[in-house]
């Protein structure tokens, strides 16, 4: 994937949507308040913790088949 230069900023112009996405996202993240960025990393955390648990769950379920 080859990106062409804006010579007006001198910046890499994205050419696709996921890159624009994330070039958003970086925005985003960047001027965020260290107490949003906690909430956001809290919340993370927490869907992180949920999954590990609802995963760790299924495995040890009776009647279910044994995970290979």
């Amino acid at each position: 994937m080859c990106q062409q230069m804006d010579f007006v900023t001198n910046t890499k112009v994205p050419e696709q949507p996921r890159d624009l996405r994330r070039e958003h996202e970086r925005v985003c993240s960047a001027s965020m308040t260290s107490e949003q960025r906690e909430e956001t990393n809290g919340k993370r955390r927490e869907a992180y913790k949920r999954k590990k648990c609802d995963a760790n769950n299924k495995e040890n379920e009776p009647g279910l088949p044994p995970l290979e």
